[in-house]
This record gives structure tokens, sequence and C-alpha cells, in this order.
């Protein structure tokens, strides 16, 4: 893959994320008025629970639409030289912790809540149908797009939601027919749901932010690469990836013939780094060559 086309892939993905981000933050917003007007008429904790799910994600896909309009654009040099692309982690982490607070509270309330009687009548009923069918249609199209966290977390927001507007349907509907207690049971059962799906995410960003390995398969594909690239590298000392934000840094040592000309180990070891550079899950790389067989570490240990 050149660095024009990787280049060109990489704008029109952040194009679509933003249209997507904007068109899942509108829809969204709508949302929550009809799913507050449900609410209202109902009385229902289920429907309540599904609508402070709602908020969450509309105030998740505000974050996220800012954060991508903020790292599309083109920062200053001198305060951030490698891009703000750490803005993502660092924001899906805040709201992850958001969500998991807000479904702790309406299990709380769930427990404590005693006035227990819902009422479904036609328009809730309408609107929380029109809610999983909309949620459905958004969560297809956010899953087409590959390559791009924030889609992959709007596309988890969007199937919460359509699971969790049909459970508090359900559980409503079945608490006015059957029994009151179902009410209650769902809201605990969405919000439950909801808190250890956003811990999951929560903890794969921090993850990210802190800077954990990649998996070993992709370190091996940073290893063949290496070995592929050019036959008179002769070793391969050190190979480092990790996250660096949404991204991974590499970092690559190569062992090369001692009596090879400066420039020729120079122009092998930048043309091995640019090669790992165009990878689409590669940041940044940093590939330097060396004579010296000895393992010994370039940097302090932390």
């Amino acid at each position: 893959m050149s660095e024009t086309s990787s280049t060109s892939c990489n704008t029109e993905l952040a194009r679509a994320s933003r249209r997507l981000t904007l068109l899942s933050l509108i829809v969204n917003l709508t949302l929550i008025l009809a799913k507050a007007l449900a609410s209202h008429l109902s009385g229902s904790l289920s429907i309540t629970s599904s609508l402070v799910d709602s908020c969450v994600d509309s105030t998740s896909g505000c974050v996220i639409w800012l954060i991508g309009r903020a790292i599309s654009r083109t920062p200053d040099p001198y305060l951030y030289p490698v891009g703000r692309t750490g803005l993502e982690p660092m924001a899906m982490t805040i709201v992850s912790v958001t969500m998991v607070l807000a479904s702790i509270q309406m299990i709380v309330k769930s427990f404590v809540y005693n006035d227990i009687n819902p009422q479904m009548d036609w328009p809730t009923i309408a609107i929380m149908v029109a809610t999983v069918m909309f949620k459905l249609i958004l969560f297809l199209f956010c899953r087409r797009v590959k390559n791009s966290s924030s889609l992959l977390v709007l596309a988890q927001d969007h199937r919460n939601d359509c699971l969790s507007s049909s459970i508090a349907l359900l559980c409503a509907f079945g608490a006015q027919k059957f029994w009151l207690y179902l009410d209650p049971i769902g809201a605990i059962l969405i919000s439950v749901y909801i808190a250890v799906t956003w811990y999951n995410t929560g903890k794969e960003h921090l993850f990210k932010l802190i800077g954990r390995s990649a998996k070993p398969e992709f370190i091996n594909r940073i290893i063949k690469m290496c070995i592929d690239n050019d036959a008179r590298i002769k070793s391969i000392d050190t190979v480092l990836v990790y996250h660096f934000g949404l991204r991974f840094l590499v970092e690559v040592r190569i062992g090369l013939d001692g009596i090879m000309p400066v420039k020729e180990a120079h122009d092998i070891a930048e043309t091995l780094q640019n090669a790992i550079e165009l990878m689409p899950d590669v940041e940044r790389a940093f590939c330097k060559w060396t004579t010296n067989r000895a393992r010994d570490d370039e940097h302090k240990v932390p």
C-alpha cells in the first residue's frame, strides 16, 4: 500500500466516522425526548433505566464527535508534535466511568422504589418500538465501518440501547399485565448489563492509555515485515510494540554487517521504518540499526 492510498483511506474513514457520529448524535437527542415522554406517561422504572442509558449515550456521542473534530484539525506542532490521537481513549475512559456510575445509581433506585405501577398505553409502546428499530439500523451502519474505535464504541452504544429498550418494553408491559415486580427487575437487568459492558470498554481504553503491549499476532506481523524487508538485515535484536493512544508505537533494532557503509545502513533502516508506518494500526515507528549484537538496553528500565 502506497503512502498516498493510505492517507486517502484514512481521510475517507475520518469523513465516514464524523458523518455517522453526527447522525447518531441527532437520533439520540431525538430519542431522549421521546423516551422522556414514554417514561412520564408510563411511570416505568425499566423505561426510566433505558432513558438513563440514552442520556449517557448522547453524552458519549457528543464527546466522540467533539474529539473527532479536535483530532482532525491540525494542532500546533510545538504543543502537540505527534497529534492528539490520545484524546479519544482518554474521553472513552471518562465516559465509561460515567456510564457505570449512572447504572449503579439506577440499580439502587430500583431496589428502594416503592410506587410500582407502570401504565403501558399505545403511544408509549409505539415510542419504544420505534426506538428499537432506529437503534438497530444505526448499529448496522456503524458496524460496517472498520478500523474506527469511535464507531465501534457508537455501535456498542446502539446495540446496548436496542437491547435495553427491548427489555424495558417487555418488562414494563409484563409488569402491567402479569407481575408488578417485573418492572424493577427489568431496570436492574438493564443497568447491570450497561455497567458491565462499559466497565469492559473503560478497562480496554485505559490499557491503551497506559501503553499496553500489542497482541502476539500483531508483533509477529512486525517481525515478519522486518525479516522480509531486506536480505541485508542480519538479525532482529529488539521489537517493541505498545499502545500510544489508539494505535501502536513500534521500536525496532536491526543488526547489519559491520563493514556496511553508514549511508547504506541508514537507507535500510529508513525504508523499514517507512514500511512499518504505512500499517493502519501503527501511529509511529522508530527503526535503529547496530553492528553490535549485545542486548544491553539502550533506554532506562522503568
